[in-house]
């Protein structure tokens, strides 16, 4: 299992405005390194740095350091004035010795700055599927998140614009981390799918994923707070793909010490007992009850798990939450918030056949597969 599949897991998923289908923009504002005194800027061939005064230098291949200064950017003895254009000849620049496809531009940000990755967004994504699944799944599977991770980066364009960028590069957006994490099985799923997103009402659909739903995917309604109906294509299907597939079954054992003092901020101290309290149409627990010696608590399921340790409580699929010594065992099926597509069964269906499009109809079904136009 790699790490880097299930960091989205612990994404704060919040519902953005949803866009209606049209034209859109070609390139994408990635803010990749943020609040910086310094950075550096390097090329394996010549690079050009230029600023906003219509300067630009000319540097040989090699590193060179950057510094935030007040109302510029020091390069030597010369003061850029923001914003500042970082590009390579070839087409790659580095920063901070890591690749990045496009071009960077630097702007203020207080007293520091921000370095922004402007590229394609077919590019981007090739920065961001092998953060987000397996490059050595089913090339089908590798399809279905490739068009979710387009359709997501749609709907969400211009989410940091407060801070001169569309997306950050971290699990707030998406993961991701230029052209040195670039893998072939997912630049050719991009390419194959090209432009390709996911729709609902003629609107980018809001394709959240999961790692594995432990046989049904979940009516976010009872998982985040939100202020609409739950759409059609999010009300939750039976999986039936991801049975035989890491963490479908789970148990750990927490103490007692280390659940109250992650629930300190309740009150909670020395616990009794913890119980389910309702259960969702896909099995999960909708609340805890948690009995302490102060009182009792209930919380939204999936809030206690967080709360406490979400790598430990897998999920809130609970099947099982029993005393044991100075501690809780907690039983399980599943990883991760269970709204929208299950990134193992979505590897299990391509692994028996079946075709990217089946798959994003079982996870999202009425939603439709549309090709945006780039302008």
């Amino acid at each position: 299992m790699l790490k880097k599949t299930f960091l989205i897991l612990f994404c704060l998923f919040v519902v953005s405005d949803l866009f209606a289908i049209g034209p859109v923009r070609k390139s994408i504002r990635v803010g990749i390194i943020l609040d910086a005194d310094s950075f550096a800027a390097a090329n394996t061939s010549d690079f050009f740095i230029s600023d906003s005064k219509g300067r630009k230098f000319k540097l040989s291949k090699g590193m060179v350091t950057l510094t935030a200064a007040g109302d510029g950017l020091m390069l030597g003895e010369n003061k850029l004035v923001f914003p500042v254009k970082i590009e390579g000849s070839a087409g790659i620049i580095f920063a901070n010795k890591k690749p990045y496809r496009g071009y960077l531009t630097v702007v203020k940000s207080g007293k520091k700055v921000n370095i922004i990755n402007v590229l394609t967004i077919e590019d981007y994504l090739r920065g961001v599927l092998p953060k987000e699944a397996s490059p050595s799944w089913h090339a089908e599977s590798l399809k279905a998140q490739a068009i979710i991770s387009r359709t997501y980066t749609m709907a969400n364009l211009n989410k940091h614009s407060g801070q001169g960028f569309d997306v950050c590069a971290q699990t707030h957006c998406q993961v991701y981390g230029g052209a040195g994490t670039e893998a072939l099985g997912c630049n050719i799923a991009i390419s194959e799918t090209s432009g390709e997103v996911l729709t609902y009402n003629d609107k980018f659909a809001q394709t959240v994923f999961h790692a594995n739903c432990g046989g049904h995917t979940e009516d976010p309604k009872y998982v985040w707070n939100w202020n609409f109906d739950t759409p059609e294509y999010l009300k939750g299907v039976k999986c039936g793909y991801c049975a035989n597939a890491p963490h479908a079954y789970w148990e750990n054992t927490l103490t007692n010490a280390y659940i109250a003092s992650k629930l300190s901020s309740y009150n909670v101290e020395k616990i009794k007992s913890i119980k389910v309290k309702g259960e969702t149409p896909a099995g999960s627990a909708k609340e805890v009850v948690i009995t302490h010696s102060k009182g009792t608590l209930t919380l939204n399921a999936y809030k206690f798990r967080t709360a406490v340790d979400a790598w430990k409580i897998r999920s809130n699929t609970f099947d099982s939450i029993k005393k044991d010594g100075d501690g809780f065992m907690f039983k399980g099926r599943g990883w991760g918030h269970k709204v929208g597509l299950c990134q193992w069964g979505a590897k299990g269906m391509a692994d028996a056949g079946k075709k990217y499009k089946t798959i994003l109809q079982h996870y999202y079904p009425k939603t439709k597969i549309e090709k945006v136009q780039y302008n």
